[in-house]
């Protein structure tokens, strides 16, 4: 029994460092996804991070899937619209080659009239390493009430 124990633990020490070193990877990609946003634009950074079989569902729209499909719709990004967006925590599976991110973001627009509209939500993206570089492969987002600050 002593020795199933000491396996057991042997184990997990050895995994969880790695597990702990994915996530790490894939919130400071997911934070360097959201540097780039706001650098290059948002049509350009989901189009550079979207694994090609990426999978979209978009918050009161329906699901679609591709990165040319992606391109498609992202084109039609409103001009001066801004999203940024901070990972919050993450979780990795057991290889280390898959997990997700979840984070919350404000999407900001000057409309026609000169008035803002500003909208906060939250995330969840999914990532995979591919040729040593993570892709999401799928990205789920939806609006809530912006977070309160005295919490």
């Amino acid at each position: 029994m002593k020795n199933l124990a000491a396996a057991i633990f042997t184990l997990l020490t050895t995994i969880s460092p790695a597990l702990a070193d994915a996530v790490d990877e894939m919130i400071a990609t997911d934070r360097a996804f959201a540097l780039m946003a706001a650098d290059k634009g948002v049509p350009a950074a989901f189009s550079a991070y979207a694994s090609v079989d990426v999978r979209m569902f978009p918050d009161g729209g329906q699901p679609y899937a591709g990165r040319d499909e992606l391109i498609k719709r992202f084109s039609k990004w409103p001009e001066g619209a801004e999203m940024k967006w901070d990972p919050v925590e993450g979780m990795a599976a057991p290889g280390g080659d898959f997990g997700f991110t979840w984070g919350r973001y404000v999407f900001s627009q000057t409309k026609e009239d000169g008035s803002e509209f500003v909208e906060h939500g939250k995330y969840v993206s999914i990532w995979r390493k591919e040729d040593g570089a993570w892709k999401f492969v799928a990205d789920i987002g939806n609006a809530n009430p912006a977070p309160n600050t005295a919490d």
